[in-house]
């Protein structure tokens, strides 16, 4: 048997949040089989959120196609943009991750056109400073980052100037890190060879799942909420089209006037995998797909997750108890040797289980553009090139 000795962290990340306790328990648990694929799913197939007499599901669709919108449409508009000037809203930005989709550089910091200077960060940096002027408003923008992204990617946001944000506006932090380890628990690092093994190799960053309680460890939701801040929207870095929107803030508000703690964007499945909202327990809330049972038809959950996110921060000032969910990786070794991994993360849409949600049925071509390949971005250069004419 594995005896399983207590990790350290290299000095060159000994920075970075680490709970040795948790990685010593997973490690712990998939040495004896408890933590594995398998064990990640739900034990029943959950039913759709159409099984759900008054389902918390509202159709945004509409509300940006003129005659078709709602009669409360100028109501939710003008609730949305009061909260702005008024210094209620903040945007937090998911630029965390292991840097490994787009040639090792943090997707933040790559042109969303090729040849041109502007990046996803600037993008998403510049929508908020856009809209703000137009609303005369304030808005402070928190960028996540992981030890994979952080070092690139704030030289980067010194080179940009934050896109022109006011620096008493701009905050950072950095998500906790995890070791990867052999399918039999053996962190990378000590295998045969491990101490030559790059930091990217060796360790990861533990999902999105840590967002919540690193954003309260850092000290900067205690920051927020002192400045007034209520609300706040998180989003991927790559999902352009998840950009602060004063109807979609409006509902989310009235979302919360209704007893909701946190709101969830989601678009129509049209071939995409990946997460849904199911209910779990009669709980509407995001499930993941490797989270459903093989015998789960997937076209049951026409409702997709966008990882696009508003919570209330009075219900956020609290600890979590997620799950941790073990990914299976090759990473490269030395040579030509693939090495199989196995990384532990947690999944910040699993809060749904947590708070109460409310779902905005949101216009997909407006609200949602993620971009996760370089051939993505070749896809959508058009629709990139009109955006940057647009923000610049």
């Amino acid at each position: 048997m594995l005896i399983l000795q207590r990790v350290k962290l290299r000095p060159s990340v000994a920075d970075y949040a680490f709970d040795a306790s948790a990685f010593a328990a997973l490690r712990s648990r998939l040495q004896h089989g408890y933590l594995s694929v398998d064990s990640a799913r739900l034990p029943e197939v959950p039913q759709p959120l159409s099984a759900l007499a008054n389902a918390p599901l509202l159709d945004l669709r509409t509300l940006h196609r003129g005659n078709e919108a709602p009669r409360d449409f100028a109501r939710i508009a003008e609730r949305g943009r009061t909260a702005m000037r008024n210094g209620r809203i903040a945007v937090l930005i998911l630029n965390g991750g292991m840097a490994t989709r787009f040639g090792g550089e943090p997707k933040g910091i790559v042109p969303v056109v090729e040849g041109e200077r502007e990046s996803f960060l600037w993008v998403k940096l510049r929508q908020v400073v856009r809209l703000a002027g137009f609303n005369m408003a304030e808005i402070p923008v928190i960028v996540m980052h992981s030890f994979a992204t952080a070092a690139a990617s704030e030289r980067h946001l010194e080179e940009i100037d934050w896109a022109g944000l006011p620096k008493h506006l701009r905050l950072s932090f950095s998500q906790s890190i995890m070791p990867r380890v052999t399918p039999n628990a053996t962190p990378l690092h000590e295998l045969p060879g491990g101490d030559k093994l790059a930091d990217s190799i060796v360790y990861s960053a533990p999902g999105h799942g840590d967002t919540l309680g690193r954003l309260r460890a850092s000290g900067i939701l205690r920051k927020l909420r002192e400045d007034g801040i209520e609300h706040l929207l998180v989003s991927n870095v790559d999902n352009l089209g998840a950009e602060l929107d004063p109807v979609v803030l409006g509902a989310h508000i009235d979302a919360v006037d209704a007893g909701a703690h946190m709101s969830v964007e989601v678009v129509r499945r049209e071939g995409d995998k990946g997460g849904c909202v199911a209910l779990v327990g009669k709980r509407p809330v995001i499930v993941e797909g490797f989270r459903l049972p093989p015998t789960a038809d997937i076209e049951l959950y026409p409702q997709f997750n966008t990882n696009t996110l508003w919570f209330w921060l009075s219900a956020i000032d609290r600890e979590f108890d997620l799950d941790w969910f073990p990914v299976e990786r090759e990473v490269p070794g030395h040579g030509d040797e693939l090495i199989q991994a196995v990384q532990f993360e947690q999944l910040i849409g699993q809060a749904t289980e947590e708070l109460d949600a409310h779902y905005f049925e949101v216009d997909r071509e407006r609200r949602f553009v993620p971009i996760k390949t370089r051939e993505d971005l070749k896809l959508q250069a058009p629709r990139m090139r009109a955006m940057i004419k647009r923000l610049r």
